[in-house]
């Protein structure tokens, strides 16, 4: 008799250990990039917030000036788009910036590759002889 093979049991036996294993390491690998792609989604906010602050300083004057408000701030508001490429790099390796999209040169949402993060709307206010700004990704913050 010839010995030199594996017996099917455990063949089925290194298989299922793989499985567990797999099962084991597959949801904590997307956790993790979950997890990834969110912080790059609030590390793009806060530099688009300030992009909207070196703005709202070259235009403080109108701001201040504005008869708009946010809270009881004065306030101006805008879309994203319109600090690219003044004031904000576009993305470069996302289809977005082809010829034939209807949105070429733009921000993507990382947790949502559909999501183009320079249609939403900038708030900028002037508070206590300074500039700030909130992107408004919730379509929460209004400046009336």
């Amino acid at each position: 008799m010839n010995n030199k093979g594996f017996t099917l049991v455990e063949l089925l036996g290194v298989i299922v250990l793989l499985g567990v294993i797999a099962a084991i390491a597959v949801p904590s690998v997307t956790g993790v990039s979950h997890l990834i792609q969110n912080n790059m989604l609030e590390k793009k906010v806060e530099l688009m917030e300030e992009a909207a602050v070196l703005y709202g300083e070259d235009i403080k004057g109108s701001i201040i000036n504005s008869d708009k408000h946010y809270k009881e701030y004065a306030c101006k508001s805008f879309l994203v788009s319109d600090l690219v490429p003044e004031y904000l790099s576009k993305d470069n390796d996302n289809e977005c910036l082809k010829e034939e999209s209807e949105n070429p040169g733009c921000i993507v949402d990382p947790t949502d590759k559909e999501n183009y993060l320079d249609l939403n709307e900038v708030i900028i206010y002037y508070k206590n002889k300074r500039i700030y700004a909130k992107i408004d990704i919730k379509n929460e913050i209004v400046c009336e």
